[in-house]
């Protein structure tokens, strides 16, 4: 039985054995990147620069996705927890409609305007070059990028982590190997260099794809037992958007920050792009970690909410909160002790960037508690069907990392850049703490007046 009883019995043991794939999970997906970042490094800093320009304009297709991966996962964990099949299905529908939309529109936008995209960075010829082909490559792939994550939704709705978990295993397995081969030109295979770690990263999430629709088949998961022919009630299209959008504005916004700061940081120097780049990812130890269990919680939530189980959310959130402890406070000490042996992974000929690189990740280290407590909080208030809230506040947040970042550079260099990412992170943990005690108070556990705080049509 590879479904987790949400709504029954001890929830801490219930959301481990959910949470603790889905954290596998995130970090099959952080290695990816990581995977990538150490075989580049070792071809040259231009192209791990060149990746990390490129990883903000993944970061917003990540985000597109988010509009149905969180209505869905919402939607379906609610209708769930009512065990209402029917609704369900006109949930998945409605979401893997408006995601292949969302798919295609960007697809046509990035191939198209690749060069044009790339040239707002103003990077020298050669890494401006290695950057549109390893876009263009990555966007021909976006499919399966967008169609993995609700894919996998459909399944942890249910309770079912451990089948996510087992497919991002084949599919990093694939990428590990594939990379070195292409990128340097083992064997038979040709030197590809940067357009052979895209090649394998687009591969590796096919594989990811054809195992989910294979698997989905034999289980006869919703995408399976649903008719694709059959246009849902308006009012479905409405909640999935009304759910998801807030969630995919907060990620899109954050990664249009991101592309500032990246602009801010590519004024001190190639260097700078590519210490970012790495300790970006190394710091993702944290926030994936986190958004593994974010995603349990959700699931939890979501699902107990449908039920009407009220106290189980309150013992839920208890328990919640012991795990995202651990989380935080490890992931601080780890990056703060450990800077100097983390980046040396990664450059290791490159010693000026390994002193930059501790640099950052000391500065980071001091935000990860408050990172790990906003995503777990994110969690929870999505599965209530509150998207807006978490969203909103991060929104507001991380926009304030501009200004901040601006004031600070002068008197910090890079380093102010940090200070500010770092401080927005510990707001944003504090601010959305207290919207989730405020809202609880003002409802009784949730129990009354739902209806003031979110949106909520037939459908869902």
């Amino acid at each position: 039985m590879r479904e987790v009883n949400l709504l029954k019995g001890d929830i801490f043991s219930a959301l481990l054995k959910m949470a603790l794939p889905l954290m596998g999970t995130a970090f099959v997906q952080m290695a990816y990147s990581l995977v990538d970042l150490m075989w580049l490094g070792r071809l040259s800093t231009g192209a791990v620069a060149a990746v990390g320009t490129c990883s903000f304009l993944v970061w917003i297709a990540q985000s597109i996705t988010l509009i149905a991966k969180t209505g869905i996962s919402v939607g379906l964990s609610q209708a769930y927890g009512r065990g209402d099949s029917k609704s369900a299905k006109e949930v998945w529908v409605s979401g893997f409609i408006l995601n292949l939309i969302f798919c295609l529109s960007l697809t046509i936008l990035y191939i198209s305007m690749r060069n044009k995209i790339i040239g707002i960075y103003n990077l020298d010829s050669e890494v401006h070059k290695m950057a549109a082909d390893y876009l263009l490559i990555v966007s021909a792939g976006l499919i399966f990028t967008f169609l993995n994550p609700v894919l996998s939704a459909a399944f942890f709705s249910k309770g079912n982590s451990i089948t996510t978990f087992k497919i991002s295993i084949i599919s990093l397995f694939v990428n590990l190997i594939l990379d070195p081969f292409l990128i340097f030109g083992l064997s038979i295979f040709p030197k590809l260099g940067i357009r052979g770690a895209a090649l394998a990263t687009v591969f590796a999430q096919m594989i990811s794809t054809l195992l989910y629709l294979y698997v989905g088949y034999k289980d006869r998961e919703i995408f399976v037992r649903t008719n694709y022919f059959t246009i849902p009630q308006k009012e479905y299209f409405r909640s999935i958007l009304s759910l998801g959008f807030p969630a995919s504005l907060q990620s899109l916004i954050h990664a249009m920050v991101g592309m500032v700061l990246n602009k801010y940081i590519a004024s001190f120097g190639a260097l700078y792009i590519a210490v970012y780049s790495i300790g970006s990812q190394i710091e993702s130890i944290s926030w994936m970690t986190a958004d593994g269990f974010s995603v349990a919680f959700s699931a939890f939530f979501g699902q107990n909410f449908g039920a009407k189980n009220y106290e189980r959310l309150h013992n839920g959130r208890r328990e919640a909160m012991k795990i995202v402890n651990i989380i935080g406070i490890s992931t601080s000490l780890l990056l703060f002790f450990f800077a100097k042996n983390l980046f040396t992974l990664f450059i290791p000929r490159d010693p000026e960037a390994i002193i930059k690189g501790i640099d950052y990740l000391k500065i980071v280290s001091i935000s990860q508690y408050f990172m790990a407590l906003e995503i777990g909080t994110t969690g929870m208030l999505n599965g209530l069907g509150l998207t807006k809230y978490p969203a909103i506040n991060a929104m507001i947040l991380n926009i304030s990392r501009i200004p901040l970042a601006f004031i600070l550079m002068p008197i910090f260099a890079a380093n102010g850049i940090w200070i500010a990412m770092s401080l927005s992170s510990v707001l944003k943990g504090i601010f959305l703490s207290l919207i989730y005690l405020y809202l609880r108070k003002r409802t009784d556990g949730f129990r009354i007046n739902m209806k003031t705080y979110v949106w909520k049509e037939k459908a869902c």
